[in-house]
């Protein structure tokens, strides 16, 4: 079923070092633009796809997914203006239509794992707000909760359900990325 997702991410994968010696991969919808426009304006390292197999140790912010899906899908209502959303959501739902605002959070992890081997420490996104004084937004008009509700209206559990496990299984835990690739690839096949 995901099988096709993974195209969506060929980017570069990045991760911020913060002041503290702290390494952070951001992932959209989880912190990302507040970590990004923070590390800019305090002219904080990036590293970015081979220079992450220097590193030891990375933090991952995850967010509620069920949260985290109905405000990706309301970015990309509003960065692509999209007029019929019933249609949209027809094709999300019959995952037709995916984008990285939205696609489980599972897939960021296969995504690191390609140029990083070490540990992960998974964390709450709320723990972000500990570490930077940064909330920025991308330039999305409020959910409103018409549109909330609209988006909470399809079956979103494929958007959502490997996240949640892996949120139950791991969140507030260290471990080898290997470890959680092992144990969710099986789930998205």
């Amino acid at each position: 079923m995901f099988k096709n997702w993974v195209n969506i991410l060929t980017t570069d994968c990045s991760v911020i070092e913060l002041q503290n010696k702290q390494y952070v991969y951001p992932i959209f919808k989880n912190g990302r633009s507040s970590l990004t426009n923070f590390a800019t304006e305090n002219n904080l390292r990036f590293y970015k796809n081979k220079q992450l197999a220097q590193l030891d140790q990375i933090t991952v912010f995850l967010r509620d997914p069920v949260e985290r899906f109905v405000s990706g899908v309301n970015t990309v209502i509003e960065f692509e203006n999209i007029s019929n959303i019933k249609q949209l959501l027809d094709q999300i739902e019959k995952l037709k239509f995916y984008n990285r605002h939205f696609i489980p959070q599972i897939f960021w992890m296969f995504h690191l794992y390609k140029y990083f081997k070490g540990d992960i420490k998974l964390q709450s996104v709320t723990d972000l707000y500990n570490i930077i004084p940064n909330r920025d937004s991308p330039n999305v008009k409020k959910l409103t909760q018409h549109r909330k509700d609209q988006i909470l209206s399809i079956n979103y559990s494929a958007y959502t359900e490997v996240d949640e496990r892996l949120m139950d299984r791991h969140l507030n835990k260290t471990m080898p990325l290997k470890n959680i690739i092992e144990e969710f690839k099986h789930a998205l096949s």
